[in-house]
């Protein structure tokens, strides 16, 4: 605690702002925002709604593969080539090693029909059988049931099997709008 004699000045002003900023700045490196943009996430991440992105989340086959059912935002430079307007947030459904095929309005990952941890399965469009082999991952949408929004994942010809080392971050939590604020590790 800092005692003051008459007439003399504070210099505490300006801490907490600078503390903030300082805060700030430091919460952005480690974390990214991202905003969804249409409904390709659908019903899990909806249009307008914000996450946050773990920055460090560094992927390879030297390191570590991303979980099955995790999401994950692309970098910016794949989404575009892909036809996205902004970075593509997907769901890893198959990783290095798995067989992937989707045939039949089915996801087939290793033979077995794959259905997300919020029982979200199937897809239109087609995807030749392929192995994963060493940084390649498959991503699908979640709103899976339009050919609409094939162009945000593997299914897109374009995009295709992902390096995993593309990957921008993963998904750590929604933050807006603030009645919704959840982790979404389990989503």
């Amino acid at each position: 605690m800092q005692f003051l004699t008459p007439g003399e000045k504070s210099n505490i002003k300006g801490r907490p702002y600078r503390l903030a900023i300082i805060l700030a700045i430091i919460m952005f490196m480690l974390v990214a925002p991202e905003i969804q943009e249409g409904n390709s996430m659908d019903p899990t991440i909806r249009d307008g709604q914000v996450i946050l992105a773990n920055k460090f989340a560094n992927f390879s086959a030297k390191r570590k593969a991303p979980d099955r059912d995790m999401l994950v935002v692309l970098d910016k430079d794949i989404s575009l080539e892909a036809g996205a307007k902004d970075n593509i947030i997907a769901r890893v459904i198959a990783v290095p090693g798995d067989f992937v095929q989707v045939k039949d309005g089915k996801v087939l990952v290793n033979g077995h029909e794959y259905t997300s941890r919020n029982d979200i399965s199937g897809a239109k469009g087609k995807f030749k059988k392929k192995e994963l082999k060493g940084n390649q991952i498959f991503v699908l949408s979640d709103n899976r049931s339009s050919d609409k929004f094939i162009k945000y994942d593997s299914r897109n010809p374009k995009l295709g099997v992902v390096d995993m080392r593309k990957i921008r971050g993963d998904v750590v939590m929604r933050i807006w709008p603030l009645n919704q604020i959840s982790m979404m590790k389990d989503k």
